[in-house]
């Protein structure tokens, strides 16, 4: 829920002297304030380079859920790079220890079958 309240109180502006830096009517900010209009994309971005919190954008609960995200996708990230970096590791090791070199021939006694029995 967009809380322009508590953001007005939290900085000290007051409807006029927002108005003002967002460049709207103080009466759109009261509109904001009294949920009887939400503000445009434009409007957000503004109050969000203000330094509206996400808690005051879009509520406590949208505000977690968003740091669990955030989290979840770097924890994420992480482990992509990790399983990367393993398979570049086990790529090189296999490289080195010669797994695509030739094998050796065995030898002719090697190869030879057994001599059948009479």
């Amino acid at each position: 829920m967009f809380n322009i309240v508590s953001f007005l109180a939290r900085t000290g502006h007051t409807h006029e002297s927002l108005a003002k830096k967002i460049q709207c009517s103080s009466g759109l900010i009261g509109m904001y304030a009294s949920q009887k209009s939400v503000p445009s994309y434009e409007k957000i971005e503004q109050l969000l380079k203000l330094g509206m919190t996400i808690e005051e954008m879009f509520g406590q609960e949208t505000a977690e859920q968003t740091r669990l995200f955030v989290q979840t996708e770097g924890d994420l990230q992480n482990e992509a790079n990790s399983f990367k970096d393993k398979v570049g590791e086990a790529i090189v090791e296999l490289l080195n220890g010669g797994f695509f070199k030739l094998k050796q021939r065995p030898s002719a006694s090697q190869h030879s079958a057994p001599s059948p029995k009479t």
